[in-house]
């Protein structure tokens, strides 16, 4: 059995970094992690010298469009590869790739060519995020109108047979949004809230129904009033419902994202991109699905001045988390990798690095940010010549 040896760095225990340890991986999966003093070196061995960087479980993305150029609505494979190709280098070893509203046609390509991509080896790609076309059009932001309508069975139950779809976001407030609901949760699939007025009363029987998520929390919703509630503030009061939020400044307000934190603490909020192809790019005017795009000073807009996804980054959200809400790295850190993996019941497997898991993961340098990527323990990213020669058979 031949293994891999992470040494000299700072391992990643689910709360906390441990040092003078060496991880061993063999066979894709986390084998064991023991002090670095007592292993014998086997035959066949792969060493990767740490050089002091942290190592942590891959980034998750449970809400991501596209990419570089590349949109899964594009509904082709080499749009998905170039997407996969762009994220392994951002450190995402799971994401969910995200549709748009769009006719039915457009979107059982997107999950065709979705459905005929998966299941590649060393791949991030790991199922489909359902947003819309199931949203309320008076909070619909960048999600085009012609396209929202209310769930009929005859549509979206084979999209659910399929296997494919991992996370699904709707306006619960559609006349038939329940049923929907209702045949999601049966074949175990997590049922997200957005673009929705949905009230404070009716929340708490969503809720009751399967309701788990709040989708990019505080865009595409109700407000908050002091004599209506509203949606967000009947999900707080259920430790059940976690929270999406965008991490870029611009979505949301570095003080509300503070203050998310003070009010419904780090292990219910995870991290989001809501990327689009315009993320890694130069200011421009692209497409994402339907809707045309503008992107300046790398703030995306649609023609009507909603904004429409993010330019974002999982590296730049971190840090981001980090400096927006004073967190050290193992603060921030859940809400990038446990948090997600868990509210797509996906975790431990994914988003830790306990023994039995997949060896999916990163090696972080504090100064220089992302240095490797692994999937399946296999290295499938690296930012520099010196790291790939510290890589040698023992």
């Amino acid at each position: 059995m031949s293994r891999t040896l992470i040494e000299n760095s700072r391992i990643w225990q689910e709360d906390r970094f441990v040092s003078g340890q060496t991880l061993i991986i063999a066979e894709g999966f986390i084998n064991a992690r023991r002090p670095s003093a007592r292993i014998e070196p086997m035959p066949g061995d792969r060493r990767i010298d740490g050089a002091g960087a942290y190592v942590l479980p891959g980034f998750v993305d449970v809400h991501l469009h596209g990419s570089k150029d590349c949109d899964v609505m594009d509904a082709s494979e080499a749009s998905l590869q170039g997407l996969c190709d762009f994220l392994l280098r951002q450190g995402v070893t799971s994401f969910l790739g995200t549709t748009m509203s769009d006719t039915r046609e457009r979107i059982e390509a997107a999950l065709a060519a979705m459905r005929a991509y998966a299941n590649r080896p060393h791949s991030p790609f790991l199922g489909v995020h359902l947003e819309g076309p199931y949203l309320n059009r008076d909070y619909r932001g960048s999600q085009p109108e012609a396209h929202l309508r209310a769930p009929l069975a005859e549509e979206y139950l084979p999209w659910l047979d399929s296997g494919q779809i991992k996370l699904i976001t709707l306006a619960p407030e559609l006349a038939g949004a329940e049923a929907l609901m209702k045949a999601a949760v049966e074949r175990g699939i997590t049922v997200a809230l957005g673009h929705s007025g949905a009230s404070y009363e009716a929340m708490h029987e969503y809720i009751a129904e399967g309701l788990r998520q709040i989708t990019h929390t505080f865009n595409g919703m109700g407000p908050i009033h002091h004599r209506q509630p509203g949606l967000f503030v009947a999900a707080s009061e259920h430790p059940q419902v976690s929270f999406q939020i965008i991490p870029d400044g611009v979505h949301v307000h570095p003080a509300v994202v503070k203050l998310l934190l003070r009010l419904v603490g780090s292990e219910r909020v995870l991290a989001i991109t809501d990327a689009m192809r315009a993320a890694g790019l130069s200011d421009g005017e692209f497409g994402m699905g339907d809707v045309s795009v503008i992107v300046k000073d790398g703030i995306a807009r649609d023609r009507d001045g909603s904004l429409a996804g993010s330019t974002l980054t999982m590296p730049e959200a971190l840090r981001n988390m980090m400096r927006f809400c004073d967190l050290s790295l193992a603060e921030a850190l859940p809400m990038f990798t446990t948090v997600p993996a868990r509210s797509i019941g996906i975790y431990p497997q994914k988003g830790s690095l306990m023994v039995g898991t997949d060896a999916d993961l990163v090696i972080w340098d504090e100064e220089r940010g992302l240095q490797a990527t692994l999937i399946g323990g296999e290295l499938v990213y690296q930012t520099r010549d010196e790291f790939t020669a510290a890589i040698a058979d023992g």
